[in-house]
């Protein structure tokens, strides 16, 4: 039994949207999984946006949801975690690095360049907890200095380490437009109808993978 967890910002559109999409065609195709989402900003208990319910009930999906945050119980959870942006998975490796290995965008993985962006994203994971790792040595070495200062401080110091940001994400742009789920909150129906399009289409390449890998 696979177990999935979708990641967005207030668990109101896109991931419980693409929890339901999942949980549906995982059953059709006979792939047992069990699936749950969460959000990186959630206000705990809110219901799923009415365009969001209004969508899935096109595809014959009756979704019933209420929202939760992202925690390390719900991240040691799951054997899969899926972002709907790249910003979420940072945020995400950030405040749980042991559970970086199994994050991933929902559009990173259901990739063709699924190996080579994974070589890639490691690479950029690790610069960014480097990253992270020297802005607070840097802090904690000029507490005396003022604001400026310290902004200059940073800049001069990480500077090798954006330009290698840089060639990153240039490469991983390379191989693919975008990474991101665009965000519907807000939006017309028909733009959520779109988001879940992508999404659709986004994780029926994820259970074909898996059908075809036994993964």
């Amino acid at each position: 039994m696979k177990r999935v967890l979708f990641v967005c910002t207030g668990n109101t559109c896109r991931s419980p949207m693409a929890e339901a999409m999942m949980r549906k065609i995982a059953e059709d195709e006979k792939i047992p999984v069990e699936v749950r989402s969460a959000g990186v900003a959630a206000m705990v208990g809110s219901s799923a946006s009415p365009q969001a319910i209004s969508v899935l009930k096109e595809k014959g999906i009756d979704h019933q949801h209420r929202s939760q945050s992202t925690t390390e119980e719900l991240l040691q959870w799951a054997e899969w975690i899926f972002t709907m942006t790249t910003s979420h998975k940072q945020m995400l490796i950030q405040q749980y690095p042991q559970f970086a290995e199994k994050m991933y965008t929902l559009k990173e993985y259901a990739s063709p360049h699924f190996s080579e962006l994974q070589k890639l994203h490691q690479q950029l994971d690790s610069l960014y907890l480097e990253m992270e790792s020297r802005r607070v040595e840097l802090v904690s070495q000029h507490q005396e200095k003022s604001e400026e200062e310290l902004d200059k401080i940073l800049y001069t110091e990480l500077d090798p380490l954006l330009k290698q940001e840089k060639e990153l994400l240039n490469h991983i742009m390379g191989l693919t437009q975008s990474l991101d789920i665009q965000d519907p909150f807000g939006g017309t129906e028909e733009i959520y109808r779109s988001c879940l399009e992508e999404i659709e289409k986004e994780i029926r390449q994820i259970i074909k993978k898996w059908s075809e890998s036994k993964e």
